[in-house]
């Protein structure tokens, strides 16, 4: 078995690159069907001429790779080089433009306002530590978005936390790939507001105990908290959107007023 000790988000999802389409039962019809599902969203919110998206948590792709094949162009950026690797690769495998680079979403490589909209998907923000650095990670993203643009997150539906020591655990269930049986579960051990995840990785063809534990541990802010610190950074008409993601959406939209070009 290998296992890595609680670390930062970098070392987690380096670890997790090779691995991370495991987690969806059937990982090319979740890029169809999330890039759809973003696609309206942006489209309601910013117009049908919002067409360039930062996927400032891009991943292996998921969610970028959706939305280049609805035909936006993305540019994607993470701090994890191993993911950024895979979706520049995969976006290869399937004749689609997706540049990247890495970088925290806390200090993107981009110009301020030079894309409609900044994306950041899949519960990303909560591995942050504290409310202070979502602050910082929201004002950026207000920085690089366009006056009229705006910023679309979407995250878990954190409540309160139980009391610390609680563990839940959250199986994926069972996964076939090249031919080989794997079952993922998570396992959430709750310390206050954070929790430290377990991601188990098994070889269900071969061993009965997990043979890959990735951690890391994610702040449980609710996505309320979220919506006043995204007004606190400037965005304007804050709202959440339920029903049309696989997670609770924030948007908000940066405006001429509050628009400062550095």
């Amino acid at each position: 078995m290998r296992e890595e000790s609680p670390t930062s988000a970098r070392a987690f999802y380096d670890a997790l690159a090779p691995w991370y389409h495991l987690v969806y039962e059937d990982w090319d019809a979740s890029l169809a069907r999330q890039g759809a599902a973003l696609a309206s969203l942006i489209r309601e919110h910013w117009g049908a001429s919002a067409s360039r998206v930062l996927d400032a948590a891009v991943g292996i792709g998921t969610q970028a790779l959706g939305l280049a094949a609805q035909g936006f162009r993305v540019l994607g950026s993470d701090v994890s080089p191993a993911a950024v690797h895979r979706a520049r690769s995969e976006a290869r495998r399937r004749g689609l433009a997706l540049p990247c680079h890495v970088a925290d979403f806390r200090a993107l490589a981009v110009r301020s306002a030079s894309v409609d909209v900044a994306l950041v998907a899949d519960n990303s923000l909560p591995h942050l530590q504290n409310e202070h650095d979502v602050g910082n990670a929201l004002a950026e993203w207000h920085r690089c978005a366009r006056p009229g643009g705006g910023c679309l997150i979407s995250m878990r539906d954190y409540g309160a936390p139980p009391a610390a020591g609680t563990v839940e655990i959250h199986p994926y269930g069972e996964r076939v790939w090249q031919g080989r049986r794997y079952r993922l579960r998570q396992m959430w051990t709750w310390q206050g507001q954070r929790y430290e995840l377990a991601l188990e990785i098994t070889d269900a063809d071969d061993a009965a105990e997990p043979f890959t534990v990735l951690k890391t541990s994610y702040l449980s802010i609710t996505p309320a908290r979220v919506a006043e610190l995204m007004r606190a950074v400037g965005f304007a008409n804050v709202q959440r959107v339920d029903g049309r993601f696989f997670q609770p959406v924030l948007v908000g939209t940066r405006t001429a007023e509050n628009s400062v070009i550095t």
